[in-house]
């Protein structure tokens, strides 16, 4: 599929707020891994649309439909090298967008989308972390986290200040990728992972340790070595589930059972970054 924007050269860390899919990169390769991130502070229940974020030109190319097409949102934000997110970082019901700098372990978060914004600065987090962001203990306010892939485990902060981890919880094994949102529908964002080797979510409904509350296989045949999965209220029913990103392609399920994709979305390119979030405020 052609896509209407330009093809860029460079990096993970996609561009299209929290989302992903679309550039070429120059840097050396490794993997990109975007944080995941849902806004669920909003009384008002909208459906969770894709983007991609464009490392190479630091943007986010946002899309307002869950559909192929051209870019409906250009925001600017971050710089080469970083990972996007997207969330409510101040409780006002609207999502902004945000950066995580794996060089300094440090989150760059904007909450006016406009690019002249530096945002807040948050060093959170070790070299070599994943960033995920979610409303931990449900106040209504995205806030930040990391998984350590070193230990398998989630590091969580409940205000986005400055400061350790107010929660810490083991989830995985190594290779494990994390996702996270709001699996039951409670309105506190709680961990998962996701195991390439098998194309298995294991989710919790709590940010406790324990076994998997739900453990779901995603059936979608192809190479998954480099798939990243997605959270999202793709119907906006309220309920938050998951899906994959792969090369370009958004491939999204209704429900956190068994099965495959209920929507497939083509969107970006294979060195883009996918974020997702709710852009209707934006």
């Amino acid at each position: 599929m052609k896509m209407p924007f330009a093809k860029y050269s460079l990096f993970f860390f996609l561009l299209v707020i929290s989302l992903s899919t679309a550039c070429r990169s120059s840097a050396p390769e490794r993997e990109k891994l975007p944080g995941q991130a849902q806004s669920q502070s909003s009384k008002v229940k909208q459906a969770t649309k894709v983007g991609i974020y464009d490392p190479a030109s630091s943007t986010f190319l946002l899309r307002k439909n869950d559909t192929p097409g051209s870019v409906d949102l250009i925001l600017k934000f971050g710089r080469d090298g970083d990972l996007p997110l997207a969330g409510d970082w101040d409780g006002n019901g609207a999502v902004t967008l945000g950066v995580y700098r794996p060089s300094n372990a440090t989150f760059y978060l904007n909450n006016s989308d406009t690019p002249d914004d530096p945002g807040i600065a948050i060093e959170f987090g070790l070299k070599g972390d994943i960033p995920v962001s979610g409303d931990w203990d449900g106040d209504g306010i995205t806030t930040i986290g990391v998984y350590r892939p070193s230990n398998s485990t989630f590091y969580l902060r409940n205000s986005n200040t400055s400061g350790g981890a107010d929660v810490v919880v083991p989830l995985g094994i190594s290779g494990d990728v994390p996702v996270v949102g709001d699996w039951d529908g409670d309105g506190t964002t709680t961990i998962g992972v996701y195991r390439r080797s098998n194309s298995t979510f294991y989710l919790r409904n709590s940010n406790t340790p324990g076994d998997p509350d739900l453990v779901v296989k995603f059936d979608l045949k192809g190479d998954t070595s480099k798939d990243i999965p997605l959270a999202g209220d793709w119907d906006g029913n309220g309920t938050v589930t998951i899906g994959l990103w792969r090369s370009g392609i958004f491939y999204l399920r209704n429900s956190n059972t068994p099965g495959g994709p209920d929507i497939t979305v083509e969107y970006g390119l294979p060195v883009h970054i996918p974020v997702v979030g709710r852009w209707d405020d934006i």
